[in-house]
């Protein structure tokens, strides 16, 4: 792991603080790239979603699609909410409080969910791995992350302030280009999922299908 990773905001404690200190720190509607492309997941199946923080994407797939779902976050007090909420909507949810950079999947899913996870480039040659290892054979992989433009373009100021923590279409293509990719391509968005994630962005947006 890079040491750039001890930089506060990659560390449990940074995040156990801003989600206590929150009432849902990125609002409770879905990410709504991922609402817009729940069709491509199996009616039934199991999805987990990596940094998946209070789990709210992963309720409304559990919901829309019955799906059994598994959040994986390095955030206990994000864990926390994640299992009252299930609990409250009595909706099939597993935790994982885990730290995705190091975590190594011990077994595979219908589909893998990651939006907005900042990670530095050598930790996203992991996380494409962990990613492709976490799916079975042709499961589906929905992401949406930050790209290079949004630091230069006439976008808003939100998400990482560092190119390094943002993802190239390019790298995506290459990462997954054993794959069938379903959509793989540079979106400009106005983006409303809570007080951190509200206004223009520059987006790549990924829809993969592992490989048989």
């Amino acid at each position: 792991m890079s040491s750039n990773s001890s930089r506060p905001s990659s560390l449990p404690s940074f995040w156990d603080e801003r989600y206590a200190a929150n009432d849902h720190l990125f609002g409770t509607e879905p990410n709504a790239f991922v609402a817009s492309q729940v069709h491509h997941l199996p009616p039934g199946g199991d999805v987990l979603e990596l940094a998946a923080g209070e789990g709210r994407t992963l309720a409304y797939v559990a919901e829309e699609r019955g799906a059994a779902c598994t959040a994986l976050d390095f955030s206990r007090e994000a864990l926390e909410v994640c299992e009252q909420w299930a609990h409250e909507h009595n909706l099939p949810m597993d935790t994982r409080m885990a730290d995705v950079r190091t975590w190594t999947p011990d077994r595979q899913w219908d589909a893998v969910l990651v939006t907005f996870l900042q990670l530095l480039p050598d930790e996203r040659t992991g996380l494409y791995r962990t990613i492709r290892r976490s799916l079975r054979p042709g499961g589906i992989v929905i992401g949406e992350w930050f790209r290079p433009d949004h630091l230069s373009g006439n976008y808003d100021r939100l998400g990482p302030s560092t190119e390094d923590r943002m993802v190239p279409v390019a790298e995506l293509r290459a990462a997954f280009g054993e794959d069938e990719l379903l959509r793989c391509e540079p979106v400009d968005v106005t983006l409303e999922e809570g007080p951190l994630l509200r206004g223009e962005a520059a987006v790549a947006r990924l829809v993969a299908r592992r490989a048989t």
